[in-house]
């Protein structure tokens, strides 16, 4: 009897393989439980039974032979690479075509990727179904597919399409990560023994309250803190709550990280979920959390998860913990959390099944752009009901998206953990918000100097420099921006907080990064107008420890307008509610009357990628996983440029041993501390003055295009010296 095998050994003879009955039980046996968690354990059971039956027959044990310079009597069988993924998808189709369909797109694809039911003559998954393929001579004995996979969950009508691609996505996640680790482990067992973590929430628990204890026992005896151990307290009641949906609306400044980790924590051992996932709106305050949760629970047991820097070869210890998310904490961003959950490619599908059976905190959900809310809120929605899943919609500014009346889309059944928001609001009421109409940037320029200690928060860079350069370049004016590596961000920042404290003179112009998550607090803010959500997070930079009676808030129109779309459309929405509201902008009711508003002006373009179109084709079993994938947080991607100036001797040292690195990856991590991230216009401009030490790595030298004041200067025509511009 012909013995088939499933993968080879360089250098060894065909009884070294291994054999494929051998890999096809394997796989099964882990994707089934993986899929187990949330009760699609039967169909990955026979996705992992299927998914390399084309592999059992002469053609592809040529194939392999041959890929090993091995000549024996299969030779003659020898075609070529051979489509070894089609068979099995067609083997689960003949037996039953709806079940059988459903599993064809994760056996078709388990290499390629999920593919639509017909892309054309030659393409897709109908094409796959219907071509012909070599037979096969093994079928393994514990193959049972029944004419009909009942679901594990209850189907909706309403949302059939949508909860079917879901599915499908999450069974095809089981069974690419099971057919990973098992070939891992059969042809690179060295590194399978790294992927073990052996940290359970029990043991995350005990650290993490033996340091929230020393930071409480060091905290001062101030109201505000009183008012955040409250915010605790109630966290902690929540936790023992049944699984679901929950929100967490505290003001700025109110410990919603700890004391939603805390909450998570709790929830977690309660219900035995396997892991935390920290979902941050911002790649420029992920760094920050990720750093407040290493220092409460330590470097091994968080995983941060962004897009910073994604070279192919990372150090393979960072990509295989980035591969399937078997760390017991998690912190990503929406757009890696999101676009995964409509990815159809095995490398971006890989962890989604790690997801189910966990708890997930999505930090300013408001930040979820309202062009892709629904399908974002339809993915909290599926994982809530059918897979286990926790989620603590947690934000300083509640939008309202609770299901009602004017928002049938929204989500239903979300609890709220603090047990009267307006009250809570009230208590950490400590600034007056006053609308003052059209200023001049002269007109505001005196008006910042009238004060000792000022920030003045703006939407454009160009009008952040315009102010500061009318302000002088005295040593108590400062100027912050995305354009300075945060290395330098932190040095100036620093400087601030110092001055601050020591009550000298400090006045601050920003952009509007100084609102995600930057821990300082000003006696005065100057805010143009934008929506209400921003307006709160600059507020919440004004008398933020309640060390004064009130702090004072000013929101202005400038002079030039407000930038068209996004940014003017919600300044219009915030507007409107000024008289109405006068004296009461910052308090919950005001805050969701906006959200409404701006929701009710934008329920047209809620789903910008026609997900929800798609779903319903998909509703038929015919899905189009590569119409989906379409989906991105973000439409425009920025990319990292290293700054490494003679005055950093450390960067430009990494710099230097970027040439030589087998493994990158941690080089890299060190020297997202300065990075910028530009807009693909914006590198060409730079394109000349750059250097590329590794594959996919961009770096600057030139002190001429890098301001002390300003940071990247991205308009070369704008730079001192225009002849000294060498690289």
């Amino acid at each position: 009897m012909t013995k088939f095998y499933a993968h080879s050994l360089e250098g060894q003879p065909p009884e070294k393989w291994q054999p494929l009955e051998e890999h096809l039980k394997n796989v099964a046996k882990k994707a089934k439980e993986f899929a187990d968690v949330f009760g699609g354990g039967d169909w990955a059971n026979c996705a992992g039974l299927l998914h390399d039956m084309g592999k059992g027959n002469n053609a592809f044990q040529a194939y392999l032979r041959h890929a090993n310079k091995i000549v024996d009597e299969f030779s003659a069988f020898y075609k070529g690479k051979t489509d070894h993924s089609s068979f099995g998808a067609q083997h689960a189709h003949a037996i039953s075509k709806k079940a059988g369909q459903l599993l064809a797109y994760a056996l078709a694809g388990h290499h390629s990727g999920l593919m639509n039911w017909q892309q054309d003559a030659m393409h897709g998954l109908k094409y796959r179904l219907e071509k012909k393929v070599e037979e096969v001579g093994f079928v393994p004995k514990e193959l049972i597919l029944p004419e009909t996979l009942p679901p594990p969950f209850k189907l909706s009508p309403e949302r059939l399409g949508f909860q079917l691609q879901f599915f499908v996505r999450m069974i095809f996640s089981c069974l690419v990560d099971a057919d990973f680790l098992d070939t891992e482990k059969f042809i690179n067992p060295e590194q399978h023994k790294f992927r073990k973590n052996t940290a359970n929430v029990n043991q995350l628990n005990d650290i993490f309250w033996k340091n929230f204890n020393l930071l409480r026992e060091a905290a001062t005896n101030i109201p505000v803190n009183k008012i955040r151990e409250g915010i605790l307290n109630q966290c902690l009641d929540s936790a023992t709550l049944p699984s679901g949906l929950f929100s967490l609306t505290v003001p700025t400044g109110g410990g919603k990280t700890l004391s939603s980790m805390a909450f998570a924590l709790k929830h977690a051992l309660k219900y035995n979920k396997r892991r935390i996932i920290y979902v941050i709106p911002f790649t420029s305050i992920i760094e920050q959390n990720a750093e407040v949760f290493r220092n409460m629970f330590g470097d091994e047991f968080i995983l941060e998860h962004h897009c910073n820097f994604t070279p192919d070869d990372l150090d393979w210890k960072h990509r295989l913990s980035t591969e399937n998310w078997e760390s017991p904490i998690i912190v990503t961003t929406n757009v890696q959390f999101f676009d995964s959950l409509f990815a159809n490619r095995t490398s971006k599908c890989r962890k989604l099944h790690n997801v189910a059976d966990s708890v997930i905190i999505f930090d300013e959900v408001q930040a979820i752009p309202v062009g892709k809310l629904l399908p974002c809120l339809e993915n909290i929605k599926e994982l809530s009901l059918n897979y286990g899943v926790t989620s603590v919609l947690c934000t300083a500014t509640q939008p309202a998206i609770n299901k009602s009346d004017d928002f049938v889309q929204g989500l239903d059944n979300v609890r709220e953990i603090v047990s009267d928001v307006p009250e809570l609001f009230d208590s950490l009421s400590r600034t007056e918000v006053a609308y003052v109409g059209k200023q001049s940037d002269v007109d505001l320029v005196k008006k910042i100097q009238l004060q000792k200690q000022v920030l003045c928060i703006v939407s454009t860079r160009r009008q952040a420099k315009e102010l500061f350069q009318g302000l002088g370049n005295q040593e108590e004016n400062f100027h912050l921006s995305a354009l300075m590596y945060p290395v330098h961000r932190t040095r100036v920042l620093n400087e601030i907080k110092e001055r601050l404290k020591k009550e000298n003179a400090c006045r601050v112009v920003s952009t509007q990064l100084i609102e995600a998550g930057v821990d300082i607090d000003f006696p005065v803010v100057f805010r143009s107008i934008a929506g209400m959500d921003s307006i709160a997070q600059a507020a919440g930079r004004c008398n933020r420890e309640g060390l004064r009676d009130k702090g004072e808030v000013f929101i202005f129109d400038p002079e030039s307008g407000v930038p068209a779309g996004y940014f003017r459309q919600t300044a219009q929405c915030a507007q409107q509610l000024f008289d109405r509201f006068s004296g009461a902008l910052l308090k919950p009711q005001c805050i969701r009357e906006y959200f409404l508003n701006y929701y009710w002006l934008s329920q047209e373009r809620m789903d910008h990628y026609d997900i929800f179109h798609f779903c319903k084709i998909a509703s038929r079993g015919e899905i189009p996983f590569e119409e989906l994938a379409k989906f991105k947080m973000i439409n425009t991607i920025t990319e990292p440029i290293i700054i490494a100036l003679d005055k950093e001797e450390k960067a430009v040292k990494l710099v230097d041993n970027l040439k030589y690195a087998k493994y990158p990856s941690k080089i890299l991590k060190q020297l997202q501390k300065y990075t910028v991230q530009i807009y693909p216009y914006e590198k060409q401009y730079l394109l000349p003055y750059l250097e590329q030490p590794y594959a996919g790595v961009l770096v600057l030298r030139n002190k001429f295009l890098y301001s002390e004041d300003f940071g990247l200067i991205t308009d070369v025509s704008q730079q001192r010296d225009p002849e000294d511009l060498i690289c």
